[in-house]
């Protein structure tokens, strides 16, 4: 399977250990696209990659979708890694197999762990009880890392897209990836969107990436809270039915306190932010039931990826 990867970035401190993690992949990608938006220059280590440029900052999702274009013809699969992830040599063979194992599949991930190596990071998407989108065991012991195990979606941190797949479920504007998440959540929103279109996700172990840790969300002190908690409901509004969204609101209210509590302990700007989503509410549901988006939309929110 021909696979191609892409790897979004602003030039953050650890896109060099990024990409020296890429260029030991075995078996490696067929072709690397380094999508470089903002003002930093390409490290040493990008040379033999194809480099991407844009002056202005991309979000995640406009960066990925300009390397989604970039990709020749015959790719088969594309993963995507976070300028912050650090992937095992033998990552990319690890979950480029499971779509050989399972054709329904459209979206893979392995695990993703904490820096040293200790603790999972997360391995996939789901939703809790309020509905609000979290990482599969997260802040466990990384310890076992056998089997599979299905998922609603994949995170964006590190993963890999049948590519017929994704083209499938382009918006009506041919984008991929909703560029008005910017950042957060799109994962989320692809995820269901594949759902929609009889696709499944999946972890399979493995298939192990450490992830440093990103900086946008001490850098976006206005923008991190309204990213997480805005993006949320666009993803809900955008898949499910008009009558499942208002079913499902108390709870999802319910969701946003809980939500702005946690995020205001580190970013008491979050309150306000909290408070100008809630008075945006109206818009941003409508503005998801009225998406152009293939596939009959979904009567619940998926409690789990079964």
């Amino acid at each position: 399977m021909r696979t191609a990867l892409v790897i979004p970035s602003l030039g953050g401190p650890h896109l060099r250990d990024c990409l020296q993690s890429v260029a030991a992949l075995d078996p490696p990608p067929a072709e690397v696209v380094l999508v470089l938006s903002g003002s930093a220059a390409p490290p040493a280590e990008a040379e033999g990659f194809r480099v991407q440029r844009e002056d202005r900052r991309l979000g995640y999702a406009a960066a990925v979708n300009l390397g989604l274009g970039s990709l020749s013809e015959d790719t088969e699969a594309v993963a995507v890694l976070n300028d912050d992830a650090l992937p095992g040599p033998g990552w990319l063979g690890a979950v480029t197999r499971a779509f050989e194992q399972r054709p329904d599949a459209a979206a893979v991930q392995g695990t993703v762990v904490s820096a040293d190596g200790s603790r999972v990071d997360g391995r996939g998407i789901a939703f809790d009880r309020w509905g609000l989108p979290v990482q599969v065991d997260r802040d466990r012991p990384f310890a076992d890392d056998h089997g599979e195990r299905p998922l609603v979606a994949v995170s964006g941190t590190a993963c890999v897209f049948r590519l017929q797949a994704l083209r499938q479920i382009a918006l009506g504007n041919g984008q991929v990836f909703d560029e008005t998440f910017d950042c957060y959540h799109e994962d989320l929103d692809v995820g269901l969107r594949l759902r929609r279109s009889g696709w499944s996700a999946a972890w399979m172990g493995g298939a192990a990436v450490r992830h440093l840790g990103s900086a946008s969300g001490g850098r976006f002190v206005w923008r991190h809270p309204w990213w997480l908690l805005a993006n949320r409901w666009r993803a809900l509004a955008g898949n499910l039915t008009p009558g499942a969204t208002l079913r499902e609101t108390p709870r999802l209210l319910r969701g946003d306190l809980r939500a702005v509590n946690t995020l205001a302990r580190r970013n008491p700007r979050a309150v306000l932010t909290g408070a100008a989503v809630l008075a945006s509410l109206p818009f941003i549901i409508m503005g998801g039931w009225l998406r152009s988006t293939p596939g009959p939309r979904l009567g619940a929110i998926p409690e789990t990826a079964s």
